[in-house]
């Protein structure tokens, strides 16, 4: 008869989230699509929004349920498919842009590889939240620039 063998299998313990990291790398790829794309400032715009509108549902998210990923990739995946609705409706000037869709779900995802498996820390989602609210008015401002 075989005899159940201990899990030599650890869990990995939680991660705090590191919103500085996070908004440091956000900020890193946004003066490169402000370099590569100079006279595109929407995709920038696309981008900044993606990312802190994403971060800022991820605060939420975060301190409700911490220390679990699959609320976070949910969270994503909603930020992804509101990307791609308001770019359907509300934001479609001329026509749809797949460029702005893939920029705003750039942003969605680097916010959302940030911010996995982390657990809650006040001043950590309070940091993605604050960083969140500052990134989705400067997309704001650029994508209207």
């Amino acid at each position: 008869m075989a005899t159940a063998r201990p899990s030599t299998r650890t869990r990995s313990p939680r991660k705090p989230a590191r919103p500085a990291a996070t908004l440091l790398a956000i900020t890193a790829l946004g003066v490169a699509y402000g370099l590569l794309f100079p006279d595109r400032s929407d995709y920038l715009g696309h981008f900044l929004a993606g990312a802190g509108g994403t971060l800022l549902l991820l605060a939420v998210v975060v301190a409700t349920a911490p220390g679990s990923a699959k609320p976070v990739l949910v969270t994503v995946g909603i930020a992804i498919f509101l990307g791609v609705l308001t770019e359907a409706t509300i934001f479609r000037l001329a026509e749809f842009d797949p460029v702005d869709l893939a920029s705003q779900s750039l942003g969605a995802v680097l916010a959302g590889i940030a911010l996995i498996d982390a657990e809650n820390r006040p001043a950590s989602t309070g940091l993605a939240a604050l960083g969140g609210f500052v990134l989705l008015i400067a997309g704001f401002n650029y994508a209207f620039a």
